[in-house]
């Protein structure tokens, strides 16, 4: 064989496996992407920051309904009776709290049929820091308007 051969038949061996790590961290990137994505926000830190109010939104929709699946959770922990088939999410304010792992929760919903809001107000202190799956907490400072519904 003469040397031309040779030389192409390293370009095609540098080409495939150019485009085979280029998929290999294509792939790789879209994981962590993926996994940045259900991070608690500020999980590590021990300053308060807003994260999602009326004016500021810091959080991506996975975490967002995270937050609102665990201010319901704080709910179900206080009256395991209470229903959510008959209230409908209005409203929810998290701030990043002082103290690392530490967040304040504002959850307020809505009875659709009598427009009643109830609110509820809680901190939380997060076990892991990522949000995917279930999501165990501790909390206190618990007040609700839905102890009397």
């Amino acid at each position: 064989m003469n040397k031309k051969v040779y030389w192409i038949i390293g370009a095609i061996i540098v080409f495939v496996i150019g485009v085979f790590g280029t998929v290999k961290y294509q792939q790789h990137q879209a994981k962590e992407r993926e996994r940045i994505s259900w991070l608690a926000p500020h999980y590590n830190d021990s300053k308060d920051y807003i994260l999602l109010s009326s004016d500021t939104n810091k959080l991506n929709k996975k975490q967002e309904k995270k937050f609102y699946d665990i201010a319901r959770g704080v709910i179900e922990s206080e009256n395991p009776d209470i229903s959510f088939t008959n209230l409908d999410d209005y409203s929810l304010f998290v701030k990043k709290a002082v103290g690392k792992h530490n967040y304040y929760i504002k959850y307020v919903c809505e009875n659709p049929t009598t427009k009643l809001r109830f609110e509820t107000t809680a901190k939380v202190t997060l076990k892991k820091e990522s949000l995917k799956g279930t999501n165990k907490f501790d909390y206190w400072d618990y007040e609700s308007d839905l102890d009397n519904y």
